[in-house]
């Protein structure tokens, strides 16, 4: 009986990454993904491969073919990380009702911190005098007016007024370097206070968005990717806004390392107390004189001499 559970349970597994991955191609089609030159009036969709192509006053296109490659490789993409997961649920015992919770929340929450990020580009704008005009996160229209758009875009803000490199550049960087703040004070409450379970995993993702936001914003647009991988820009905003406030590159980079590093002792604080303790538990016996190593060995030894029963006390390190 458990043979065909456990068979039942990863053909729903493998069932559960195909789906998965189907919607993640389908849902390409919504983040656009603009070629090096293109004809005006066309926007395309799909990733890897374009599979639909809007026409200004013409029918969308939709390439099945690439839409084909597309799913093949969101589904593979989906089955590596049922196998991970197999192998952490054999190692750990870890289980997928712990994911359910963090997949619910993933999508609303970035929408959030998005938004944080982009109010932070209007709120530092704003601060050294500029006028905001326009703002925007994914199809909604925030200001002037409330409105739902026809067209995704990630986050888009416009601040006008802003008459020196100094401004323009606080501008730029405000957006990475407000989740960043906020990323600090979400992992300063979650150290200070006890929250319920869902409050906490809601907060971490919070966090995390806000803390992968500096690193990312500045490092991925140099390889050739956007901010979020497949969405956001192509400009590193944090290191051009810092570089027009004059500061140095080498101090910025630093700057960006240390805060990246901090927050992520913080918010992975557990994880790097269980890595303490294992590495105490392997460095101790070395240190051990010979006699203790021999009392050591006598006490815990349970192999050849068939030794019936260990004092646990006795064999703790």
């Amino acid at each position: 009986m458990r043979g065909l559970a456990s068979q039942t349970l990863r053909l729903k597994s493998i069932v559960g990454a195909i789906v998965c991955g189907l919607l993640l191609s389908l849902a390409t089609g919504l983040v656009e993904n603009p070629p090096e030159a293109s004809i005006i009036g066309f926007k395309f969709y799909g990733h890897p491969l374009v599979w639909r192509v809007t026409k200004t006053l013409q029918p969308t296109e939709f390439r099945f073919a690439s839409l084909a490659i597309d799913a093949a490789f969101w589904i593979t993409i989906s089955l590596l990380v049922v196998i991970i997961l197999e192998l952490l649920k054999l190692r750990v015992g870890f289980k997928y009702q712990t994911l359910l919770l963090p997949l619910v929340l993933f999508i609303p929450l970035g929408l959030v911190m998005d938004f944080v990020h982009e109010f932070g580009h209007a709120t530092w704008g704003t601060a050294v005098g500029g006028r905001l005009t326009y703002m925007k996160i994914a199809y909604f229209e925030i200001y002037p007016r409330l409105a739902i758009t026809p067209q995704f875009q990630l986050g888009l803000v416009q601040v006008t007024g802003l008459t020196t490199e100094f401004e323009y550049g606080l501008f730029l960087l405000g957006g990475s370097l407000t989740t960043n703040i906020v990323s600090w004070l979400l992992a300063l409450i979650l150290l200070r206070t006890g929250l319920g379970y869902k409050t906490q995993v809601a907060l971490r993702i919070l966090g995390l968005f806000g803390l992968l936001d500096l690193p990312f914003y500045v490092l991925f647009p140099q390889i050739g990717l956007r901010h979020w991988i497949f969405l956001g820009g192509y400009q590193p905003e944090p290191l051009i806004g810092a570089r027009k406030m004059g500061i140095p590159d080498p101090a910025f980079y630093m700057m960006v390392a240390l805060t990246t590093v901090g927050l992520i002792f913080l918010y992975f604080k557990p994880f790097w107390e269980k890595v303490e303790k294992k590495i105490r538990t392997f460095l101790v016996p070395a240190h051990l004189s010979m006699e203790q190593h021999t009392e050591f060995d006598q006490k815990c030894e349970c192999g050849d001499h068939g030794l019936q029963e260990i004092d646990t006390q006795s064999c703790k390190l």
